[in-house]
């Protein structure tokens, strides 16, 4: 089997089954779904067994377990996965039909380990050409440069740099990304955007405290990678203080942007 697609979910009875029809109705049909039920306190369980009763030619896995964020639901997916790579998807969000056809190609011919897609918020454009850039450890210090929905990985390098960090519910998709781009980089494909967003970084809601528990997640990162020799103390300070500087900024958007939406 070619891919695993890895969704965790939580109350997500809404929306899981646009994120399901999208894998459904992929053009490339090599795959299995493995869902981790994080704890869900609505009628989660219930939508995604009905899906499978009307689509009972898929495969797939049905895991749940007490809420302990995404990064751990993902681990606990990637445990079931039968697949060479892995590719993630949120329960809110969506692909477009040839994403997985478009990646695999991709897979084969440059023998890539470690890639992603450009996302959009807006309905999928049909363009074809593709335009790739590649990213390694460096770039993504400076900042996250792929988001989980458009993301594969090949499932022995995620079990080889120990997969996400249990426990870890804020940027630790940031965690992961550092520690398999001092390995591999990233095969980034700037167009088409294959993946649609449902939900904006940091938070629609724009609370400020979810804004801070994503910030120590980042400086969390840096401390780990400090801390395992990726980088030299001198860096880390730099790192440190270079993020601090960007969170600052964001608060200042996320404050100017309240300040328009309640005028």
């Amino acid at each position: 089997m070619i891919f695993s697609v890895i969704i965790p979910c939580y109350n997500c009875e809404k929306t899981i089954v646009r994120a399901l029809l999208s894998v459904a109705t992929q053009t490339f049909h090599d795959f299995e779904i493995v869902l981790v039920d994080d704890g869900s306190e609505d009628g989660t369980c219930k939508v995604i067994k009905e899906f499978f009763q009307d689509k009972n030619h898929l495969s797939y896995h049905y895991i749940y377990q007490q809420n302990r964020g995404a990064g751990t639901a993902r681990n606990i997916a990637a445990q079931y996965a039968h697949g060479d790579f892995l590719a993630f998807l949120d329960a809110d969000d969506e692909w477009r039909e040839d994403k997985l056809e478009i990646q695999y190609a991709f897979i084969q011919q440059y023998q890539v380990k470690f890639l992603s897609t450009s996302y959009t918020f807006d309905p999928f454009s049909q363009a074809k050409d593709l335009l790739v850039k590649q990213y390694d450890f460096k770039d993504f210090l400076f900042s996250n440069r792929t988001s989980t929905p458009c993301t594969v990985v090949e499932k022995k390098l995620f079990n080889e740099v120990g997969g996400f960090l249990d426990g870890q519910r804020y940027s630790e998709d940031y965690y992961l990304w550092l520690k398999i781009s001092k390995k591999e980089p990233l095969y980034f494909m700037l167009k088409p955007s294959l993946t649609r967003l449902h939900k904006r970084a940091y938070g629609e809601s724009g609370l400020s405290s979810k804004m801070w528990e994503m910030e120590k997640g980042e400086l969390a990162n840096y401390s780990f990678c400090f801390q395992n020799g990726l980088i030299t103390y001198a860096q880390y300070l730099f790192f440190i203080g270079f993020s601090l500087g960007k969170y600052g900024l964001r608060v200042i958007k996320n404050y100017i942007q309240q300040r328009k939406y309640f005028r």
